[in-house]
């Protein structure tokens, strides 16, 4: 196993090898051009291997994406848990369970958030919050705490023992108390109760009796909103299934016919070379910008505490990463057919058979449709291949943005996690690759072809067989319809129905 020392040389010698091959390749006009270009893939090719498989090994062993969703679950349990005792009368939340079976829940999901990043004190602080509120023991993780090397990890666990073990604290340490609360935990369950509890042990009444009616009406909004989001996802999922049926019912017996082929293929077959160019050299371009980004993740991670700049961040790195896929599809593969842009990738409001309303109508059907296969789907794969979930780093970031009272974030937020990833995306993997394979194979192959490709290249495992079903079924839809509107706003609503989910729930 190479040292990061070694690892760090081998792709900077890389980068310097394609810096001075892909000049050799622009300036040469001789037969020796060719075999430059193939050169340059090459080389390309080992950087991004090189480079994807060190990061994908970091994630693994970071781990802090599957850490934030795993916290998140065990909220969201404690929230279940107040919202039915807030009720006297009880509520049928989750079948059958009891707030106790919500806390076992609970518990277990947060102590694998910590295995997950062990070296998070907001996390170790939460699980020990936990394990009061719960009843459990918590000595060795309050000595465990003690030994974190943050500066703050001592006056925590101080904190822990006067609330939790002596359950008395000083009046004159309160605001001292509340400020090391605001710092440590994002806003939410955890956060809530331990300001509760610095209330009542330092003898604050009445402050204690308006936060905790707070509190509790709360949890029963929380408890109610909840109840009608599981409502809507199962009006949203009956409605999926009735579309899929009546899909398949009016399923056509070929996709292939001349008419329907030259309006969905690309204008000429651009061929393997320039396609695997264009995405070779998308992920090598992605390579040469990541000292750039590393620059911003500390300020995505925690450092930008106002979440609009967090938002604009956001967006930044986005374009900076993806809008170059989109520029050598076109410097590459699509200007030099002539065609304008839009066309080529089949960006057009009108088709032979539908005009603007039915373009998004379609769209707004596929994202029904997706409902139920993509929840159906995570469920196989939790089962069957033992899948967590998503552990995309970008779920630290849609965590912090729910919990902002900011009301311009959350528009910000879609447009930066919903609208343009919906329109990037849709260009390269459904008006390029996809326009591409159809001059090779049927609709069927190139549909599972360019989902196996969407779905990889987003680089998180947990999440490969959902990201799998969206990304066939959004080419399914633009192949029905002969345009890329559909599944731009399919494409839209899912990542910004996500977003709009967690923020009920979270935010």
């Amino acid at each position: 196993m190479p040292t990061n020392l070694s690892l760090h040389t081998a792709v900077d010698v890389l980068r310097v090898l394609i810096v001075i091959v892909g000049v050799g390749a622009l300036v040469n006009k001789t037969t020796l051009r060719p075999r430059l270009v193939t050169a340059l893939l090459a080389l390309c090719t080992v950087l991004v291997l090189v480079v994807f498989s060190s990061n994908a090994a970091s994630r693994v062993k970071d781990g802090k994406g599957a850490a934030v969703m795993e916290a998140g679950q065990s909220e969201f349990m404690m929230r279940m848990a107040a919202g039915a005792k807030a009720f006297s009368s009880g509520l049928p939340l989750s079948g059958s369970k009891t707030p106790d079976e919500f806390y076992k829940s609970a518990g277990t999901a947060m102590d694998s958030a910590v295995l997950h990043d062990p070296q998070s004190l907001a996390l170790r602080l939460k699980q020990i919050v936990l394990a009061a509120e719960t009843g459990e023991s918590f000595s060795d993780e309050l000595t465990l705490m003690r030994e974190y090397k943050d500066e703050r990890a001592v006056r925590a666990a101080n904190l822990v023992d006067s609330l939790y073990v002596k359950k008395e604290l000083k009046v004159a340490d309160t605001v001292s108390s509340l400020k090391l609360v605001d710092d440590l935990i994002s806003s939410g369950f955890y956060k809530e109760v331990v300001k509760l509890e610095v209330y009542k042990r330092s003898g604050q009444t009445k402050v204690f009796e308006e936060a905790a009616s707070e509190y509790n009406d709360y949890s029963k909004l929380f408890a109610i909103k909840l109840i009608a989001l599981m409502l809507a996802l199962a009006l949203s999922a009956l409605i999926g299934i009735i579309v899929i049926l009546v899909q398949l019912f009016n399923l056509p017996r070929t996709f292939s016919d001349p008419d329907t082929l030259a309006q969905i293929r690309a204008p000429l077959p651009y061929g393997f070379t320039k396609v695997y160019g264009v995405l070779i050299g998308w992920l090598t371009l992605e390579s040469f910008l990541s000292p750039v980004v590393s620059f911003f993740v500390p300020y995505l991670k925690g450092g930008a505490k106002d979440p609009v700049v967090l938002a604009l961040l956001t967006m930044v790195i986005y374009l900076v990463t993806n809008l170059p896929a989109l520029l050598l599809a076109y410097l590459i593969a699509i200007k030099p057919t002539g065609l304008g842009f839009f066309e080529s990738v089949k960006l057009r409001w009108r088709t032979p058979t539908r005009g603007p309303f039915g373009l998004v109508m379609a769209g707004v059907l596929t994202w029904f449709a997706c409902v139920p296969l993509v929840l159906l789907s995570s469920v196989l794969a939790r089962k069957f291949l033992g899948a967590e979930g998503s552990s995309s780093p970008v779920l630290t970031i849609i965590m912090e943005a729910v919990r902002s009272h900011n009301a311009l974030a959350p528009i910000l937020f879609i447009v930066a996690l919903g609208v343009l990833p919906a329109i990037c995306e849709e260009i390269l993997f459904r008006g390029f690759i996809y326009t591409s394979l159809r001059w090779r194979f049927g609709a069927f192959a190139s549909m599972l072809l360019s989902a196996l490709l969407f779905s990889a290249i987003h680089m998180d495992p947990g999440a490969f067989i959902p990201l799998f079903v969206l990304g066939f079924s959004f080419a399914y839809v633009f192949e029905r319809t002969r345009s890329l509107i559909p599944s731009m706003i399919a494409h839209c609503m899912w990542n910004t129905g996500t977003f709009m989910f967690m923020l009920s729930i979270f935010g």
